[in-house]
Parts: C-alpha cells; sequence; structure tokens
C-alpha cells in the first residue's frame, strides 16, 4: 500500500532536516527556491517535486518551513484554492502569532486549517531526534496531523489557541538571548577581575543559583502566586545591582543589559515596593496596565 503524502516547502538547514525525518514515514512532496535542494531532495528522499500549486491537493498536510512570515503568506496565496477542509498546514517557521492568525484567514475560504509547531531547536537537536514542538492550535486540527508532528519530533508542547506556539517560541528567544548578553557581560567582569570563568559557570549553572533560581523560584513561587511577603528585600536588590555597576565601572567594563536592569529597580523602589521581596519588580507592569501573570 502507498504511504500517505506530505508536502513541504522550505528545504533550508532545518527544513531539510524536517523532510528527511518525514520522509522515513511519509511520501513527500517537495519545493524550494534553491533547485539544488530540491534536486537533492528527489534524489535522497525519493521526493516528487511540487510542479504546480495543485499537486498539494492530494497531500495530508503541509508543512511550512521558511525564512519569512511574507514566504509563507506567498505560498498559501498560491496553494490555497487547491487546500480543502480535511487538510491542515503546519507552519514551522519562526513568526509571530499575528502572522499564523493572518495564514489562518487567507484559508478560510478553503477550508483548510492551520496549526503552528514552531521548531525549539538547533539543527544537531534535529539531527539527535531531541527537538521540541510548541504547538498552538485547535486540538482537532493537532490530532489530525499528529502522525506528521510526531514524526518531525516527539516532544510536544500545546501552548493554546492559533498564535500561541509561535509566541512561546518568539518568548524563549527573546530571553535566550538577553541572556546571552548579561552572560557575556558577566564573563567580561570575571576576566577583569581575575575570577575563573570555569568557576563562574559552575556558580550561574548551580539550581539554587544566578540563572535558574529567578525563574524557578521568584517568578514560579512569588510572581505567579503574588506573594511579595519577607524574602531578599527590593531594596537589598537594588544595592547589590548598584555594588555590580560600580565594579564594572572601575574595571572599565561597559554594561547594558546589567545596567538597564538596573533602571528597572530603581523605578520599583520609587514605587514604594522596597521592603518586598524583590520579585516586587513585576508589579511594575501591573502598575502600567500589563500584568506579568493573568488575573
Amino acid at each position: 500500500m502507498s504511504r500517505k503524502q506530505i508536502a513541504i516547502y522550505g528545504l533550508g538547514n532545518m527544513g531539510y532536516l524536517v523532510a528527511e525525518r518525514l520522509a522515513r514515514q511519509f511520501s513527500l512532496l517537495v519545493s524550494d527556491l534553491d533547485a539544488a535542494q530540491t534536486q537533492r531532495a528527489t534524489r535522497e528522499l525519493d521526493a516528487i517535486m511540487i510542479a504546480q500549486p495543485q499537486d498539494v491537493a492530494q497531500a495530508e498536510a503541509v508543512v511550512l518551513c521558511l525564512p519569512s512570515p511574507s514566504a509563507s503568506r506567498a505560498v498559501l496565496e498560491q496553494i490555497g484554492p487547491y487546500l480543502s477542509p480535511n487538510q491542515v498546514v503546519i507552519e514551522t517557521s519562526t513568526v509571530n502569532p499575528a502572522d499564523v492568525q493572518a495564514c489562518e484567514r487567507m484559508l478560510a475560504a478553503s477550508g483548510a486549517r492551520i496549526i503552528d509547531a514552531s521548531i525549539l531547536a538547533g539543527v544537531s537537536q534535529m539531527q539527535a531526534g531531541t527537538a521540541t514542538l510548541l504547538l498552538g492550535g485547535d486540538a482537532a486540527a493537532i490530532e489530525a496531523c499528529r502522525p506528521a508532528l510526531d514524526a518531525i519530533a516527539a516532544k510536544q508542547i500545546h501552548f493554546g489557541p492559533v498564535g500561541a506556539g509561535a509566541a512561546a517560541k518568539v518568548i524563549n528567544n527573546a530571553v535566550a538571548h538577553a541572556v546571552m548578553i548579561v552572560v557575556a557581560e558577566a564573563g567580561s567582569m570575571a576576566t577583569a577581575s581575575g575570577v575563573s570563568c570555569e568557576k563562574l559557570i559552575g556558580l550561574l549553572s548551580d539550581p539554587q543559583m544566578g540563572l535558574h533560581r529567578p525563574l524557578t523560584h521568584r517568578y514560579a513561587e512569588r510572581v505567579v502566586q503574588g506573594n511579595y511577603e519577607g524574602g531578599m528585600p527590593l531594596e537589598a536588590a537594588r544595592k547589590d545591582s548598584t555594588l555590580a555597576l560600580q565594579l564594572a565601572h572601575s574595571l572599565g567594563v561597559p554594561l547594558f543589559a546589567i545596567q538597564g536592569s538596573h533602571t528597572v529597580y530603581e523605578i520599583a523602589a520609587a514605587a514604594g515596593y522596597g521592603r518586598d521581596d524583590y520579585a516586587a519588580i513585576a508589579k511594575l507592569w501591573a502598575d502600567w496596565g500589563r500584568p506579568a501573570v493573568p488575573d
């Protein structure tokens, strides 16, 4: 019996690895602006090149792994008229929720559904089969394309409606990129101070220390619970932040992320939160009309 078909648009560094995983269980229809990549997939994965938009009409699902939201929209403009209500578009590209929701509106006439399945992984993780999919969309639509999702990555987290998975990835990446700057600043201060970078890494990676505790204790146990009594006072955290700025200045180390973070402590202290646990900085977002956690 012939295998079910999956169409995939985008065969770049990540897209080709996705295609490889899908090819283990499905027959592939493939498309990429790079003709060499398309030919490679036809040769190595026994895939069939998508010659015209109508070719996707019989596919179980259509996977998008493209470099930009505009690329995803361009593909859907072409193939949308040929899709049907029993098909699901799986958006794995890194996009914002509004982009997936715009694509959902584009597909309304055909009845085809779309989910976001943002890939949380680097190339090596996808190769090793340890990637995670951050899902957004209707539960029925997700179940309808579950075999394809499982083929891409065994670990999946459903965050909510269409766009929620995309938002989760953008937020995760924002944190990672911001922390990278903080870590670079910390490393520069350590080097200038004669502190062993290897030992600093061990300190910061300890589950009870620098990088973990703000999330697992202060955010999870205090901000989410609205519990700001006791603990380390915000004014003490502000003092520690001031010491860090003074140390960096004495060493001639420029700070950007740590300097910017200090400003938040100054604002929170001025707002009267000095005696609260320093997780109370989250109250500022509520004061500004955007609470750190839902009511």
